[in-house]
């Protein structure tokens, strides 16, 4: 999260719109490569390391380790292979000439993610926190610093970028295959629990995928109908919009769920629909104030972070936040997938959307320009959320407070129109705006809200 903040207005700031717009390209494509060529087996690597651990099976760990990994090793480098001739002999004329330098490095990115992912959750599956959460901060950082100097000292390019991505990862593999090393052996390859596991796995890749899918979509036809400027603005405008709403759903997704199914199986349904109503309140009280600030001061925010060079992108904003802080807030109104274990569903909708996202691209960008992109995902993420939200509820009902919502978004346009008698012509003057109005938000929903201020009071107590 923190990564993308400190990236995007150096990036911003050294490329132009069009070279922008490659490199979230080249960024979106090895996502989506690793997220195929991983092939489901990190879900794998979790789900079966009990069994070996516990001795539930007649195997070693040794065939645990050595079958996931060299599995990996065979179907990452046979996708990326077949994707790479499929490329050169059918679609080489069709994609921009700038875009097919950068493969190398992409064919690089995407095995060594894939590889990287599989020996993470191995040190995941082992309950190696610390060591983990070590290795993600490194994988974040390490490849920014990495291409930063690459690009500052010897190549200003996106060339240099990627060079810098592609040496961390390397570095990194190489580092963690060191871990692991001695708990493979060549000979301790499983082809029967190479197939299991491939069955456990298979299903879930289409979940991933799916979500991919439906984020996307929209650069790649962006570039193929209007070219790499009109996908640097939009990405640019879409990038900064993720940065804020992440802010607020990263963590979320992260403690939410094991904190509602705990709840769940300690005090049943009627205290869980109690819990699960009350964060999507507390939700709305910091989303709403970030969705409001993003639309009314986003030409001001992406001017200061990007540069007025990308100042065009702050007229998708709207369009893009809005439905991405919906989306969000899933893990709260789409609990009852979780608890009744209907995900499946979740895979089914997600598909669904990505191909409507698809389809409303392909008619609305021709006409409407990067708008009709914005359009598109404003209206495919927007029926998401309303499907989820709907049918969750047949399962657990968690319900939108209505007037307390309303209230946030009236103290929210009140704060927005109070902080536009203050200048933010720099980083500095922004982030002072962003530390006022938070303040004078943070009072006026304490003021008029009871129950918030109980519980604030009550917090702070506890602590002391």
């Amino acid at each position: 999260m923190m990564a993308g903040f400190i990236s995007f207005p150096i990036w911003t700031r050294i490329f132009s719109r069009a070279e922008y717009g490659l490199f979230s390209l080249v960024v979106i494509t090895i996502s989506l490569g690793v997220g195929f060529s991983k092939f489901g087996l990190q879900h794998a690597a979790l789900r079966y390391h009990s069994d070996f651990k516990e001795y539930k099976t007649d195997l070693d760990m040794s065939y645990y380790y050595t079958t996931l990994f060299f599995g990996s090793v065979v179907i990452s480098g046979s996708i990326i292979s077949s994707a790479v001739l499929g490329i050169e002999v059918f679609l080489r004329s069709y994609i921009d000439g700038s875009l097919l330098d950068l493969m190398p490095y992409i064919a690089v990115l995407v095995f060594t993610g894939t590889l990287i992912s599989i020996l993470m959750m191995f040190i995941r599956a082992d309950n190696r926190g610390r060591l983990y959460s070590i290795f993600i901060i490194a994988k974040k950082y390490g490849g920014l610093f990495l291409a930063l100097f690459i690009v500052f000292h010897f190549m200003r390019s996106l060339e240099g970028v990627f060079i810098g991505f592609a040496l961390s990862e390397v570095l990194m593999l190489a580092f963690l295959i060191s871990l692991f090393v001695k708990k493979m052996k060549l000979r301790s390859i499983s082809l029967a629990f190479m197939r299991e596991a491939l069955r456990y796995s298979f299903p879930l890749i289409w979940m991933e995928l799916s979500n991919m899918i439906l984020n996307i979509g929209d650069r790649y036809l962006l570039q193929f109908y209007l070219g790499p400027n009109s996908v640097g603005i939009y990405s640019a405008g879409y990038n900064l919009s993720n940065m804020a709403q992440s802010v607020l759903t990263t963590p979320l997704r992260l403690a939410i769920t094991p904190m509602y199914l705990h709840i769940w199986n300690r005090d049943g349904k009627r205290r869980t629909m109690v819990f699960l109503n009350d964060t999507l309140d507390y939700y709305f009280v910091l989303a709403v104030p970030i969705t409001v600030g993003m639309i009314w001061y986003g030409e001001e925010i992406i001017t200061v972070l990007a540069t007025s060079k990308f100042r065009d992108s702050a007229e998708v904003i709207p369009y893009i936040i809005i439905p991405l802080i919906l989306r969000g807030a899933y893990v709260i109104y789409g609990a009852g997938f979780f608890i009744y274990k209907k995900t499946k569903i979740l895979m089914y909708l997600a598909l669904t959307a990505g191909m409507v996202n698809i389809g409303l691209n392909m008619i609305l960008i021709p006409k409407f320009g990067i708008l009709g992109a914005a359009y598109a995902t404003f209206a495919s993420f927007g029926m998401l959320s309303l499907l989820i939200a709907m049918i969750s509820h047949k399962f657990l009902k968690v319900e939108i407070r209505v007037k307390r919502l309303c209230l946030y978004v009236l103290l929210s346009f009140l704060t927005m129109q109070l902080l536009s008698f203050y200048p933010a012509g720099n980083a500095l003057q922004l982030l002072a705006r962003l530390l006022i109005g938070s303040i004078l938000y943070i009072s006026a929903i304490l003021a008029v809200d009871e129950r918030l201020r109980r519980k604030t009071v009550s917090a702070l107590s506890r602590r002391r």
